[in-house]
């Protein structure tokens, strides 16, 4: 009986020394996989203007392209606005700038959009571009000078100085971090438009500007990127200007074998790293550079006669282009390749305007 009891002891003592170890593995693994990043969601968004039915476009999808839903159709905040850019902060929160000084947030993935009070009481402002960093802070420029940021998510805003600003187009605004933001546009004297870059260090509280070697701000500049130490500045028939230490110091450059006479403008680039650099050109052009800007190649966009005016990726191989057809009636095309650009695909055509294009962007 003793040896009995004995072997039922040992037995005991090696089952919960079986069950401890296995509660460890099970929490172990547990934890394992909560530690593990989300994967990010193949969502994306497109900003367009007003169609015949006079509200603004903003067009989802789920499928990273293949098929799209419309949103905010008969809302009242797209009501006569025209959507200019778009950023996905998530799967739930996504921002827009419009026409009119509309600033547009969803909080449910566009299920419902609102109107966010803008922080100066105007009509006339056209705004132009949106930039967000750190999720809650954000940058937007538009006509006459428009600058915004808010450092809390939309609920209080500040308004920098517009004459700072040349009371110019401000097309491209960019936040390197919540203190380190470049804008750049185009000022108008003489009856000539010129290009211009500002940028802080200090979240706006003091502004300078960058006068380009060779007389460069001669082109009016279209927009602003950054990856890292490597800032890129592009604009009107094909030029561009990249600084690779920061800001410190820039080299002129521009884009060759572009279409028309003079080199076609470039509406759009985004930077997958500080050397794989993507963009949209007038003329239905898509280029990229794998090497920061030494050589490019021409891809094959499905030629529509449209200026490609918004580019974003997924991932090295998965990017969206959308344009804007000159003339009447209005009508817009989105462009996908799922190759790194190999082949370009015409997928869907709308009856408005496309601006912009934003995967999930964090």
């Amino acid at each position: 009986m003793n040896q009995i009891k004995t072997k039922m002891k040992r037995l005991g003592f090696l089952f919960s020394v079986m069950m401890i170890m296995t509660c460890i593995i099970i929490s172990c693994s547990k934890k394992t996989n909560n530690s593990l990043p989300a994967e990010r969601k193949k969502f994306a968004w497109v900003a367009g203007a007003k169609d015949s039915t006079g509200y603004g476009m903003i067009l989802y999808s789920a499928d990273s392209g293949e098929t799209w839903v419309r949103q905010g159709l008969g809302t009242a905040a797209l009501k006569d606005i025209d959507v200019n850019d778009i950023w996905a902060v998530d799967e739930n929160n996504v921002w827009a700038v419009c026409s009119a000084n509309v600033i547009l947030k969803t909080s449910d993935g566009g299920q419902t959009w609102t109107r966010i009070r803008a922080p100066v009481n105007s009509t006339s402002s056209l705004l132009s571009a949106i930039s967000i960093v750190n999720k809650s802070n954000i940058w937007i420029s538009g006509s006459g000078g428009t600058v915004y940021n808010s450092k809390d998510n939309g609920t209080t805003w500040k308004v920098f100085d517009s004459t700072w600003f040349h009371k110019g187009l401000m097309q491209g605004i960019w936040a390197i971090t919540s203190t380190k933001v470049y804008v750049a546009g185009g000022i108008t004297g003489n009856g000539k438009t010129r290009g211009f870059i500002g940028f802080t260090l200090d979240g706006g509280v003091t502004w300078d500007s960058v006068f380009p070697a060779n007389d460069y701000n001669r082109i009016e500049w279209i927009g602003v990127t950054a990856n890292g130490n490597t800032i890129v500045v592009y604009g009107g028939k094909a030029h561009y200007m990249v600084s690779t230490d920061g800001g410190a110091t820039w080299k002129n450059d521009s884009v060759p074998g572009t279409g028309g006479v003079i080199g076609a403008d470039i509406n759009h680039l985004i930077m997958l790293s500080s050397q794989k650099w993507w963009g949209a050109f007038d003329l239905c052009e898509i280029f990229l550079t794998l090497n920061g800007g030494s050589s490019w190649s021409s891809q094959p966009a499905i030629q529509t006669g449209e200026f490609l005016v918004g580019i974003d990726a997924f991932n090295s191989q998965l990017a969206l282009t959308v344009g804007t057809l000159p003339g009447w009636p209005k009508k817009g095309s989105i462009q996908e390749t799922s190759n790194a650009g190999t082949t370009w695909e015409n997928i869907h055509t709308y009856h408005s305007y496309l601006n912009k294009v934003s995967f999930i962007k964090q």
